[in-house]
C-alpha cells in the first residue's frame, strides 16, 4: 500500500482516525476468526447441534403433533409394550413419537394447509341463497 501524501496537521489527523479504524477492524475479524475455529474444533458445539436438530419437531401444527403424541403413546406404550419394563415403556414410545412425527407431521401440515385453503376457495365462490322469507326489492 502506497503511503498517503500528509502536508498539513489536518491530514495527519485523518490517517490517524483512518489507522485506527483499520485496527479495528482487523482486531474484530481476528476475534471472529478465532471464535469460529474454537466453535469448529469444540466437539460438544456439534453435539448441542445435533441434540437441538433431533429434539425439535418438524411440524408447527399443534392438534397433528398432539394427536400423533397420543397415538404413539397409546400403541406402543399400552399395546405392544404391555408388559415390558418401565424403561422401554419410557423411551421407544418417546422414540416412536419423534420419527413419527418428522415423518408425518410435515406431509400433515402441507395436507392440512392445502384442504383448508381448497375449503375457503369453494366458499368463497359458493352462492348463498337468501333463507330469511324476505322479498328482496332490487333497484335498477
Amino acid at each position: 500500500m502506497a503511503k498517503p501524501q500528509i502536508d498539513n496537521y489536518e491530514d495527519l489527523m485523518e490517517e490517524k482516525e483512518r489507522l485506527k479504524a483499520r485496527l479495528k477492524a482487523s482486531k474484530a475479524s481476528i476475534k471472529q476468526s478465532f471464535g469460529d475455529i474454537k466453535e469448529e474444533i469444540n466437539p460438544f458445539s456439534n453435539i448441542k447441534k445435533t441434540a437441538q436438530d433431533a429434539f425439535s419437531t418438524s411440524t408447527t401444527n399443534p392438534l397433528v403433533k398432539f394427536g400423533i403424541k397420543r397415538a404413539s403413546e397409546f400403541l406402543i406404550g399400552k399395546v405392544l409394550l404391555k408388559k415390558a419394563g418401565w424403561l422401554p415403556k419410557l423411551v421407544v414410545p418417546f422414540l416412536v413419537r419423534e420419527v413419527a412425527t418428522r415423518l408425518i407431521g410435515s406431509k400433515a401440515d402441507k395436507k392440512i394447509a392445502t384442504t383448508l385453503r381448497s375449503t375457503a376457495q369453494k366458499l368463497r365462490e359458493a352462492e348463498i341463497p337468501d333463507l330469511s322469507g324476505e322479498k328482496q326489492i332490487i333497484n335498477p
